[in-house]
């Protein structure tokens, strides 16, 4: 995954060979993002961003921004040999990052996170930290309290809290019918953050 700013930075120096992707001079301002399988969301305030030009028989995008009839991509992934190259475009005002949506985050935690076993979904100022002993934290930088989800693939069964000694079973996320190979069934957990605090869990494995 690189960011618009790279991919502006490295045309002309060879990027043009695995990506056929532009970052351009034109801005645009947005709030209408949609995320994933026709997941329409809003952001709360506009967010000036950079327009992104590709060509659409190459790549795809993830995540779009639309005003009116036209979008330009947030998250676009192009396929180069057996790998993906991800551009995740960053606005303008680097801060307005917090002002994505809970749903245009959580798509690119998914993507960013695409090899662990935990996955944090939530609104922005919430972070995850994965450690490679089974643990790891959650920790919200927001002054009221959050629940988030955290989504756990196999073969994590259950999350245990270290600090209270609290056990989540959690609930099985169902396959959307639209996947048409097999995957193993993920794990849903539902957990409340108090203001400006973090939580440490430590996984529990079916293996």
């Amino acid at each position: 995954m690189i960011t618009s700013g790279l991919l502006r930075a490295l045309h002309g120096k060879g990027i043009e060979d695995i990506v056929e992707l532009t970052s351009t001079d034109r801005k645009v301002l947005v709030t209408d993002f949609r995320a994933g399988w026709f997941r329409n969301c809003k952001s709360d305030q506009e967010i000036l961003i950079p327009q992104i030009n590709y060509l659409t028989n190459d790549s795809w995008e993830e995540i779009t921004a639309t005003k009116g009839a036209t979008g330009w991509p947030i998250l676009h992934r192009a396929q180069y040999s057996k790998a993906n190259l991800y551009v995740l475009t960053i606005p303008d005002n680097f801060s307005d990052l917090y002002q994505y949506p809970a749903d245009v985050l959580n798509r690119i935690r998914a993507v960013a996170t695409q090899d662990f076993n935990i996955k944090l979904e939530g609104p922005s100022q919430v972070s995850l930290f994965c450690y490679d002993n089974g643990t790891f934290i959650v920790e919200s930088f927001l002054p009221e309290p959050v629940t988030i989800k955290v989504i756990a693939n196999q073969p994590v069964c259950a999350i245990d809290d270290l600090l209270s000694g609290e056990s989540f079973q959690g609930t099985v996320v169902p396959v959307p019918p639209f996947m048409s190979r097999q995957i193993d069934p993920t794990r849903s957990f539902e957990i409340m953050v108090k203001p400006h605090s973090y939580r440490v869990f430590r996984t529990q494995s079916t293996k």
